[in-house]
């Protein structure tokens, strides 16, 4: 029996009606039970109220939370970076005990902790918060480059090459792996979820990524269109941002490869803040002011005010509004989902 094509095998498979009657329910459901567990947990986190969320448009946000405003950005009123990051980090375990979090360092996770043996730290990697200018300076840091070589120099291939050392390398044995993870000052940076997002989609969807050896409207754009128009359309070239968003929530909890791609795979997978213990949380929305800190915390300091700025400057928080009125509230609630923990961990408000 010949195969039939992707669209019609999907509509087959899937009466459209039943389907959006079982998502629709599927999606009060999961309201009313992230809800449930939210309050339930113990975990302080401020608009939590989904529904309020999902039917926010251009209204701006009122500042009623100076402390929280100062938890999530900066540090530079009565609370000292050490401060800072001793709340950050207090709430990031509560949020895995009281959530009963339970994660595994698989290979994923330890190869996005780059390892400095001379500093004596770890640092875990997130795409799209700043994680080439990192890698850049890790070369200064891992004693890969002098400190008077030019880190620009660096071509993209040769940052995210296979240079930098990392946990899942075979130089490092278990013994090893486990003596660092226990011993080592270990970091990470954060974003919120959906500027994060926003950017990744800037970058590699809506532009066109020419420094790439991965080709994302070949791979990742016809996809998008297979997967949310029956057909390529586009060839990969005109995905839109609320597509790209259904395609990275997929209702059904199973991904493909591409919908798992490190670029928008959510931040508690990558980095496994329940089963690493940080000592530090950094954030992409202070970036050169707790990069600074950060430096110096590892004992580093020669090389703060030296971090690099983005070649690729996406200033995902400014466009926020104009991305979000994009998406329906069935949208919004999907990203939610995917996205919840990265919100209740690393302490960031809806936007």
């Amino acid at each position: 029996m010949p195969r039939l094509p992707y669209a019609r095998a999907r509509t087959k498979r899937y009466a459209p009606t039943n389907w959006k009657k079982a998502t629709f329910w599927l999606l009060v459901l999961f309201v009313v039970s992230t809800v449930t567990v939210v309050n339930k947990s113990g975990v302080e986190y401020p608009r939590v109220n989904i529904l309020h969320w999902m039917q926010s448009q251009d209204e701006d946000k009122t500042q009623d939370d100076d402390h929280f405003v100062q938890f999530q950005q900066d540090f530079s009123g009565n609370m000292s970076w050490e401060q800072v990051q001793e709340t950050r980090v207090h709430h990031m375990m509560r949020a895995c005990t009281s959530l009963n979090l339970n994660q595994t360092l698989d290979y994923v996770v330890l190869k996005h902790i780059l390892v400095d043996t001379r500093h004596k730290a770890l640092m875990c990697f997130v795409p799209k918060v700043a994680c080439t200018s990192w890698k850049r300076v890790w070369f200064w840091l891992a004693g890969l480059l002098d400190e008077d070589d030019d880190i620009m120099a660096l071509t993209r291939a040769q940052v995210h090459g296979p240079f930098l050392p990392n946990l899942a390398s075979t130089m490092f044995p278990d013994a090893r792996r486990e003596e660092m993870l226990k011993t080592y000052k270990k970091f990470l940076f954060t974003r919120h979820p959906l500027d994060r997002l926003i950017s990744a989609y800037r970058d590699k969807l809506e532009n066109y990524d020419d420094e790439s050896n991965f080709n994302f409207h070949k791979h990742v754009g016809q996809e998008v269109e297979r997967m949310e128009r029956g057909k390529v359309t586009g060839s990969g070239h005109n995905v839109t941002f609320p597509e790209f968003v259904r395609w990275v929530t997929p209702p059904n909890g199973t991904w493909t490869v591409a919908q798992k791609n490190e670029h928008w795979r959510p931040m508690v997978e990558l980095c496994a803040p329940c089963a690493v213990q940080y000592n530090a949380v950094g954030r992409y929305e202070n970036l050169q002011q707790e990069m600074n800190a950060s430096l110096h915390w590892l004992k580093a300091g020669v090389f703060a005010d030296r971090f690099p700025s983005s070649d690729r400057p996406f200033h995902a928080a400014e466009l926020r509004q104009e991305y979000l009125q994009r998406l329906t509230s069935e949208d919004k609630l999907r990203f939610l989902r995917t996205y919840l923990l990265d919100f209740l961990l690393f302490g960031y408000d809806m936007p």
